[in-house]
């Protein structure tokens, strides 16, 4: 399709309408609130023309809140969370919708852009921030109009795009744990009709989380570097051609197995709840008649305790002790070639993407001192030793040997036509994607001898054909109806196997088997058949809105958006113990396409030029969520039904000359119903993850002139209600409400080309969770992430040319 496009040029230059309007880079505000340009409807429009929950983060305001990386966002944007162990394990959750199952190759609910290209994976969605125009979050389900099916909604990364003027920039930044971050930007034209932007990031630091054992690296440090390049050729008015290539590098991140040792102990429901200083887990004392803990108080189950880095015990968050390894290396590589031309009547743009990525992560011992892995050794219970690199100190047999091995390619390509006729703005297309990946994985506990490795294939072809038409009654009525039919096929399978007893489990098209040493698992009870390792899905998706606009600068509209998401796989990390959790696994690994019908209305409005207000009410019919649960041991993803209703306000105001506030807010009640928790009996209803049932986002600037320089003073904050981390909401992995604050001092010298800035993040040195995941069952411990602690830092940009 792109090439073919590319060979209409000639003809191009007869047609009458101008050049294309929609191109990634709009202009951000005017004075006062400004109008702000947003591409939700894949267009440029007014933001308060479009009847969708959106959110835009400016340039100047990403450079103003320090935001350096994808999941940083969440600081400025109502009812947007992230869930993360990892630098390249991220999920995006809005309004409660996320997808918890931490496979490589599961595909998020909530779709994440930068620029034209489609993150398919949550190993793709956390990336470095560099050189960007500005940010989108659209809220609800984007079912009609994006690349891609989203439940959830849509995050867009919108770059800067080359001028033909020349200019750029340098900046640097230096500050806690002897951070170094460099970026920069140059472009111009090259000749009267081509022009190209390259920019890049590199940033390192020595790691938030302190190693105290002798010898040991720091965990939570970042080493990657990131560049982007873009040409961009305007042959006619009436033709262009963008060329993005994008490469990204982390280079043994320590990025990985960044927990703070929580030890937790299962209750009557298999669910953990966190251990008292003096309190001796009674499960992993007597696991199957043998003691593996050794009867230690407020320890994990290899019976490891250390008080002084046990938040949870009153210890430093922000310390360990780790013996292992505990890094990401990843390469990822995207090109991505738009070409946007006028035929007739037509605005035709076509998006060819493709995208590869190599990433290895591994994490071990979770904060314990560990004594040496060796894969297929088994260790007796309660085996400590001293540590190699330090002798004088205890360690001891691993906790837990994690690790994921991802190779990918995603290729995808677009073609969306639209144009005005009457009273119509008509937009239709197609969409089509290959997405292919092979995978590895362990999630092996060698204390209590379990030792399993994996390896699994999954192949993604996807098809999709859409339309949306906005039909304006008058200069105040709009009707606007949409719909998508989209079409997956999907090929799987997955081998597994556990070196020290010997069990073996092949699932896949060509046939479904396994060896359970024990014998106490039976065939007989497999449900599942090859056939369900390669399905095929589809689905309707659709829009129906209606739009009243009293004015120029205010719109109430109401809608119905039908969002889905399409079926899979899980694929475990680990292998099933013998007997009928076995068969179990096996005949849970697919799951069912969810969808989510949202009915919403909102209003926009300017008052007056200098308060912009945003409102939105929505209630969310979930039928067939994908919600990641356990049963027993076994982790797998069960559809179930689920309801979520809340209202969100977003004020803008600079109620003088030099101040701003920016302030959100979110109340929400959500419902995940027929829980089954671990033990396999009690059934519950549960919040989704992370859904506060009350959350907000406030920021305040005041701008003014000192001495011919440019001053300014800005704080923002962060509130979360209490939240669960997962639909199944154990005890420990419940996070009470939190508070996080910011401070931020600019200078920008007479002459406009230099930028000053010194920031403090988390200001009063909070303390709260970013990630948990319950892990009493498997190793005695809740696997928590803290956020960083009080960090500073220093800024110096260099703005040249126009």
């Amino acid at each position: 399709m792109a090439l073919a496009a590319t060979a209409l040029i000639p003809g191009l230059a007869q047609a009458q309408a101008p050049a294309p309007a929609e191109t990634a880079a709009a202009p951000q505000t005017d004075n006062g609130t400004g109008d702000i340009v947003v591409t939700a409807q894949r267009r440029e429009q007014k933001l308060n023309d479009v009847g969708i929950a959106v959110s835009v983060i400016s340039a100047k305001d990403l450079r103003a809140l320090n935001i350096n990386n994808a999941t940083d966002i969440v600081r400025a944007i109502p009812n947007l969370k992230y869930n993360a162990y990892g630098s390249s394990q991220v999920v995006f959750n809005i309004r409660g919708v996320s997808q918890n199952d931490y496979g490589d190759q599961q595909e998020p609910p909530v779709a994440v852009y930068q620029d034209d290209s489609y993150a398919a994976s949550i190993t793709t969605a956390g990336f470095p921030i560099f050189d960007l125009a500005r940010t989108e979050a659209l809220r609800g389900p984007q079912g009609t109009l994006f690349g891609r099916n989203a439940t959830g909604g849509a995050v867009q990364f919108i770059s800067n795009q080359p001028s033909h003027e020349f200019g750029g920039y340098l900046s640097a930044t230096t500050g806690s744990f002897n951070q170094s971050i460099f970026e920069g930007a140059v472009t111009g034209g090259l000749t009267q009709t081509l022009s190209a932007r390259v920019s890049g990031v590199y940033d390192r630091d020595s790691g938030y989380i302190k190693n105290l054992l002798p010898g040991g690296a720091n965990l939570g440090a970042n080493n990657h570097w990131a560049t982007r390049g873009i040409l961009q050729w305007d042959p006619t008015s009436d033709f262009r051609a963008r060329l993005t290539v994008r490469y990204t590098q982390a280079d043994h991140e320590r990025q990985a197995g960044v927990y703070t040792l929580t030890p937790a102990c299962p209750n009557a429901q298999f669910q953990g709840e966190f251990l008292a200083a003096n309190q001796v887990c009674d499960y992993w004392n007597n696991y199957g008649g043998t003691s593996y803990n050794g009867g230690v108080p407020g320890s994990v189950a290899n019976g490891y305790a250390n008080p002084a880095i046990t938040a949870t015990q009153g210890g430093n968050p922000w310390q360990t002790y780790s013996a292992g390894e505990n890094y990401v290396n990843r390469k990822q590589f995207a090109a991505t070639l738009r070409l946007e031309a006028k035929l007739g009547a037509f605005d035709v743009t076509s998006i060819t993407d493709y995208q590869n990525l190599a990433k290895f992560y591994i994490e071990s011992d979770d904060g314990v001192p560990g004594l040496p892995y060796v894969e297929g050794a088994a260790l007796p219970p309660f085996t400590t030793g001293p540590c190699a690199s330090a002798p004088s100190v205890t360690c001891y047999a691993s906790g837990t040997i994690f690790y994921q091995r991802a190779r990918t390619q995603q290729i995808t390509q677009e073609l969306r036509a639209a144009t005005h006729f009457g009273n119509n703005y008509l937009t239709m297309g197609a969409f089509g994607m290959l997405l292919t990946g092979n995978y590895g994985a362990k999630y092996a506990t060698p204390f209590d001898q379990y030792d399993p490795t994996v390896q699994f294939y999954q192949r993604t072809k996807s098809f999709a054909v859409f339309a949306q038409d906005e039909y304006k009654f008058d200069d105040h009525w709009k009707l606007i109806l949409g719909a998508r039919y989209w079409r997956d096929s999907k090929l799987a399978w997955y081998r597994a196997a556990e070196a020290i007893s010997g069990l073996t489990v092949n699932w896949g098209p060509s046939g479904i088997n396994f060896f359970d040493p024990t014998g106490a698992a039976q065939a007989s009870g497999i449900t599942v058949t090859p056939a369900a390792a390669s399905p095929t899905y589809d689905g309707v998706t659709a829009r129906a809105e209606l739009d009243y606009k009293p004015g120029p600068d205010t719109l109430l509209y109401a809608s119905y958006n039908r969002g889905s998401k399409s079926g899979g796989f899980t694929f475990s990390t680990g292998t099933p113990f013998p007997g009928q959790a076995l068969i179990d696994t096996l005949n849970n690994i697919p799951y069912r396409p969810e969808t989510l019908n949202d009915y919403e209305v909102g209003l926009k409005t300017k008052i007056g030029r200098n308060i912009q207000f945003n409102l939105a009410a929505f209630y969310y019919d979930y039928k067939n969520y994908q919600a990641y649960v356990q049963v027993g041991y076994t982790q797998l993803v069960r559809n179930l039904p689920a309801t979520i209703k809340g209202v969100e306000a977003e004020l803008t105001a600079h109620p003088i000359e030099g101040f701003t506030l920016q302030a959100s807010a979110a109340v929400q009640d959500s419902k995940v119903k027929n829980v089954l928790l671990p033990d396999g009996v009690t059934v519950v209803n549960h919040d989704l993850p992370q859904a506060p049932g009350f959350s907000g986002n406030a920021l305040v600037r005041y701008e003014f002139g000192m001495g011919g320089a440019r001053i300014s003073l800005q704080g923002d904050a962060l509130y979360t209600g209490k939240f669960c981390f997962s639909v199944l909401c154990a005890p420990d992995e419940r996070e009470g409400a939190y508070h996080v604050e910011n401070a931020r001092i600019g200078v920008i010298p007479a002459g406009g080309k230099l930028e000053l800035a010194f920031f403090v993040n988390n200001l009063f040195n909070r303390v709260y969770r970013s990630y948990a995941f319950d892990g009493s069952l498997y190793w005695g411990d809740a696997l928590s992430v803290y956020g960083k602690p009080r960090t500073w830092g220093l800024t110096a940009r260099i703005n040249f040319g126009n």
